[in-house]
């Protein structure tokens, strides 16, 4: 798998090494802190974002990106009002939606608090993280699957330029776990806060490196996978 990689990554690298951009980048956006009650599950509902705080931080978040790239947005509002911000703020950057990028469906148990799942679905998430769907949702294997396929296909789609995925935590880390060949498992770092900016570093060696950091999150809303 590493070598696969490493050699895929020099193919790509060499076809951008002949434009003036140089090696070819990818980034994972996070989407900026929604405008939501805290503890509240929200999962792939679409909820606003806090409009004061996508304000302030956009500018930033604009900036430690390149000013010519694909951009390939979930299509929840969260994540399509960031990447518009972005194609406006810079007309050499293309936006496309694609639904695979949405964050994990959590059904009945989106729009209640964590508290309010019951004991013995938690009990059973964490007995079989990989495959237990939330009720009326989706497993996080199904989720992990249709995020890679769409980042496989982002990726082919990009070829000679650079890469902005716009999503949500729970796909963030899918991505980060393909990437370094991790097993993806509960509590994987790095995890990615509301406006962070990660950039996939390639080689034989697979890493990721913020570009922008925001505060700690605490774990309780959508970044939970």
């Amino acid at each position: 798998m590493v070598v696969r990689w490493a050699q895929i990554w020099h193919n790509r690298s060499s076809v951008a090494g002949s434009s003036s951009a140089g090696i070819v980048s990818i980034f994972l956006v996070r989407h900026t802190a929604p405008d939501i009650k805290p503890g509240i599950v929200y999962g792939d509902s679409n909820v606003p974002v806090h409009e004061e705080e996508f304000a302030r931080v956009m500018p930033d978040i604009s900036a430690a990106l390149p000013s010519a790239a694909l951009v390939i947005s979930s299509p929840l509002s969260r994540c399509r009002r960031l990447a518009d911000f972005l194609q406006i703020a810079s007309g050499e950057r293309e936006v496309r939606i694609d639904h695979r990028l949405r964050e994990r469906a959590l059904g009945r148990w989106q729009g209640g608090t964590w508290e309010d799942i019951p004991t013995e679905e938690m009990a059973a998430l964490r007995a079989n993280y990989l495959d237990y769907p939330a009720p009326g949702g989706e497993s996080v294997r199904v989720l992990r699957d249709r995020v890679v396929a769409a980042f496989e296909d982002a990726w082919s789609a990009a070829l000679g330029r650079h890469l902005v995925l716009v999503c949500h935590a729970g796909p963030i880390a899918c991505i980060i776990a393909h990437w370094r060949g991790d097993f993806l498992k509960p509590g994987l770092r790095p995890m990615a806060g509301c406006g962070d900016v990660l950039r996939l570093d390639g080689g034989s060696v697979r890493s990721v490196s913020f570009l922008r950091r925001a505060s700690p999150i605490d774990g309780r809303d959508d970044d939970v996978i």
